[in-house]
């Protein structure tokens, strides 16, 4: 990889690669009329009886699939050990299995169970041994195995519908036949029925009669049970009322009795009213004093009721607001923290100033250190620093022409400015490092030093203060609660005063109105008393009057007690006769309702009957009609089917099977399994083996030759020694691979000159490209070169990759490809693939030029490790 030329052994090499690849074409394209794809059926399907017939429908499917085998497909009858080992060797590249339930779920319509029907399924199994090619063809083989008992079981069902017309048609003649015996018993009947509505209408005529008459006697049964009804109602009611005479005087009789045994005890109690309101007379004018002095003193005391109680509300109201402000202040000290804001700050700044302290100290320590280290020379200078030597390296400029003398005097530059640079940064950090530890003349204190001392003297500063504002707040919280105690035990005991007080300052109100209200009544019950003593002195006088007339009641008592009892007597016999009358009365009604119910019978079965007849008559008539009618409509009935039986279709046995042929599989359709066109497939191949040429030609040739930094020649000049013999060879390539294509395809002369013209041109075009990707990525450019390679074929052969159609926009392979197939099949968009090579062409050329010159600038580091050997 080393050489700028190839060895004969390696041109000879990558000529062959498109001689492979058209071998390859030629073996692929060729296959087809050789090679068949192998394919097994494997038959375990139990034959089934439908009715009278042995259906063997796994049978029939695999001797269709032997019958039909295609140019490319061949099919075998295998069992099922032999069909498993063949899918493990290869030898199969699928296997159909039918299984043992297909002729039972095949012929499960002919039930007419739509429960009990399923469809037959089959099985296809690929093999994983088989050529990829060969995979593809599984969904193919299973859709025409489908489609094969598909056609057959349609066929079967058809023919069977295409018979039973012809049964339909034979058993027209017998409807016929039956439909002309209908209508000869309609006629018949229709005689009959209209006989039988004469009949009706005369039997009509008698029950109208009847059913006229009927309502007379009806009428008066009517009137006979109202006027006993009215009978029996008046009698019932003079027996309740005579039961009711007889009870009340029972009941005066006794009341009297009992009236008569009291009288003499009303007559005491009326002396005894007397003699009580007499002696409460007597008493009247002390109850009128009583009252008189109560409302006086009562009306003193009750007057000044309504001030205390609003002098007590007041009272604990003050009391509540005095238990509210102590509860303030005593919450106040409770919640009002010591402020130290002001000395938290004042920590904060001590602190603040001993870290700043601190950090000083360290960083002038750690800096003394790192000088001591660079000026002893145990610590390297820094990147910067020796930066700084190489720039002044870099800066040389040879006096002489010698190269030899020119590399002694940079080198020993380099080896000059470098040690002067490391004298220089060594005796500046020694003084540096000097100058921080040299004590002050007055205080005899260096840097380093002090930056300790005023460290220490910050901390401690910063540890007092911490301490002052730790133990101030917890000092002031000890005093504050003794105060907050002696406060809390005041509040405690007003709260006391104001819940006990409570209950009088909240009914004060009520007790005010109260006290207003019953000094009014007293008031009121002074005024009105001075009555009482004339009003007990009248109320005497009559209690005396009626104990006078009382004493008098017994003997008129007497009499009323002896007539109460002879009107009770006289009532009792009255009683018991009107109950004789009623029971006559209600024995006489209930007769009177009989009779007008059997009447009313009569009557309604008559009308009942005269309206039956009536329809009775005209349903007869409509039923003649009715026969009539259905004469006329069988006999128009029997001339129509006898048309229809005329015109029914009859089916031979030729004929059903061409229209269940055509009618199952209604489109024909190619049995053979669809394979790639041999364009593309051209296309891709010979395009693919150029790319692939021009990839290996520059794996073979070095893109940048050795010399390119040392060679006096230009650019230009350099870059065609380089590409000018792989970019031959390539242009060859084209021309070789597109003769081949040509005569693959049988193109014509016009079309095959063309091809050839084009795959020298894509030839030159590759050959650049893969220049340019190897110049200036080496072998990351041959790996991007071969994912081209890569994409394009994935979208050569399939669509399904559209993913990768961004990558084949900018692919000059896939617009190459796309070009070559379009004008080899004679399709549209060639100029502009044409166009859009000519663009990818120069880009090509522009990228494989400029990575001659690019490889052309070194810089010294690069110079350097070129020549470090």
């Amino acid at each position: 990889m080393r050489n700028t030329r190839p060895t004969p052994a390696q041109i000879v090499a990558m000529a062959l690669v498109p001689l492979l690849a058209a071998g390859l074409l030629l073996g692929l394209i060729g296959r087809g009329g050789e090679s068949r794809i192998e394919a097994a059926v494997v038959n375990l399907d139990q034959a089934v009886t439908v009715g009278d017939q042995y259906i063997p429908m796994g049978r029939q499917l695999a001797a269709a699939m032997l019958e039909r085998e295609g140019d490319n497909i061949s099919w075998t009858l295998a069992d099922a050990p032999s069909a498993t080992e063949g899918l493990r060797s290869g030898r199969f590249s699928a296997v159909v299995t039918i299984p043992e339930n297909f002729s039972a779920n095949a012929t499960s319509w002919s039930e007419n169970d739509a429960a009990k029907a399923e469809q037959a399924g089959i099985q296809v199994a690929v093999s994983d041994n088989a050529p990829v090619t060969d995979a593809q063809v599984a969904e193919q083989i299973a859709r025409m195995a489908t489609d094969t008992i598909n056609a057959q079981l349609t066929e079967g069902y058809l023919d069977g519908i295409y018979v039973g017309f012809n049964t339909v048609g034979e058993q027209f003649g017998t409807i016929v036949d039956g439909v002309s015996e209908l209508e000869d018993g309609a006629s018949q009947l229709s005689d009959g029925a209209q006989q039988s509505a004469d009949g009706a209408a005369q039997l009509n005529d008698g029950m109208t009669l009847l059913k006229d008459n009927g309502g007379k006697l009806a009428d008066g049964g009517s009137q006979l049970a109202e006027g006993v009804g009215d009978l029996a109602v008046g009698v019932g009611a003079l027996n309740t009322g005579a039961g009711q005479l007889a009870s009340g005087a029972d009941q005066l009789a006794d009341g009297v009795d009992q009236f008569a045994g009291q009288a003499p005890r009303l007559v005491d109690g009326a002396e005894q009213l007397a003699d009580g309101v007499e002696q409460f007379s007597g008493q009247a004018p002390a109850l009128v004093d009583g009252v008189t002095q109560l409302a006086d003193q009562g009306g003193q005391l009750l007057a000044g009721l309504p001030e205390f109680a609003e002098g007590s509300a007041a009272v604990v109201g003050g009391v509540d607001q005095l238990s509210d402000g102590l509860s303030q202040i005593i919450t106040g000290i409770e919640n009002q923290p010591v402020d130290t804001a002001e000395l938290d700050l004042l920590a904060q700044g001590a602190r603040a100033t001993a870290d700043g302290a601190a950090g000083l100290s360290g960083g002038l320590a750690q800096a003394d250190q790192a000088l001591q280290g660079y000026a002893s020379g145990a610590v390297p200078m820094p990147a910067e620093v020796a930066a700084v030597a190489d720039q002044i390296a870099q800066a040389f400029t040879c006096p002489v022409e010698d190269p030899a003398t020119c590399e002694m005097l940079r080198q020993t530059f380099a080896a000059g400015a470098a040690a002067g640079v490391q004298g220089g940064f060594q005796a500046g950090t020694g003084a540096g490092s000097a100058a921080l530890n040299t004590p002050d003349p007055q205080s005899g204190l260096s840097l380093v030093g002090g930056a300790g001392q005023l460290a220490g003297g910050a901390d401690a500063l910063a540890d007092g203060v911490d301490t002052l504002v730790a133990e101030l707040p917890t000092q002031t919280a000890e005093q504050m609660a003794v105060l907050s105690g002696a406060l809390t035990q005041v509040r405690d005991g007003a709260d006391q005063i104001v819940t006990e007080a409570q209950p009088l300052v909240d009914n004060a109100p009520l007790i005010a109105d109260g006290a207003t209200q019953l000094n009014g009544g007293l008031q009121q019950l002074k005024g009105q008393i001075g009555a009482l003593p004339t009003g007990v002195t009248q109320l005497a006088d009559g209690a005396r009057s009626l104990a006078d007339g009382i004493a008098q009641l017994p003997a008129g008592v007497q009499q009323l007690q002896t007539g109460a009892r002879g009107l009770a007597d006289g009532a009792s016999g009255l009683a018991s006769g009107v109950g004789q009358l009623d029971s006559g009365a209600q024995q006489l009604q209930t007769g009177a309702e009989e009779y007008v119910s059997g009447v009313g019978q009569y009557t309604t079965g008559v009308r009942s009957a005269a309206e039956g007849t009536d329809a009775l008559s005209g349903g007869l008539s409509q039923l003649s009609s009715g026969a009539g009618q259905l004469s006329d409509g069988l006999e128009l009935f029997n001339t129509e089917l006898t048309k229809g039986a005329e015109e029914l279709p009859s089916y031979s046995a030729e004929d059903r099977k061409q229209l269940s042929s055509v009618a199952a599989s209604p489109v024909a359709e190619e049995k053979d399994l669809i394979t790639p066109t041999e364009v593309g497939s051209t296309a891709l191949l010979i395009v693919a083996g150029l790319w692939l040429g021009a990839l290996a030609a520059f794996a073979f040739w070095r893109p940048v030759p050795r010399n390119v930094v040392s060679s006096r020649a230009a650019s230009i000049v350099l870059w065609g020694r380089t590409v000018w013999l792989p970019l031959v060879l390539v242009v060859g390539q084209g021309l070789v691979l597109g003769l081949i294509g040509s005569v693959v395809l049988g193109l014509g002369v016009g079309t095959a000159a063309v091809l050839v013209l084009l795959m020298m041109l894509l030839g030159g075009s590759f050959a650049l490209a893969n220049h340019a990707l190897a110049g200036w990525l080496g072998n990351i450019g041959r790996l991007i070169s071969g994912l081209l390679l890569v994409v394009t074929v994935g979208l050569g052969l399939s669509s399904a990759v559209g993913w990768l159609s961004p990558i084949g926009a900018v692919s000059p392979l896939q617009n190459g490809f796309e070009l070559v197939r379009t004008h080899m099949a004679d399709g549209t968009g060639e100029v502009g693939l044409a166009s859009v090579a000519l663009l990818l062409g120069v880009v090509a050329l522009t990228f494989s030029v400029t990575a001659i010159a690019a490889k052309r600038r070194l810089t010294p580091a690069q110079f350097r490790a070129a020549h470090a050997g």
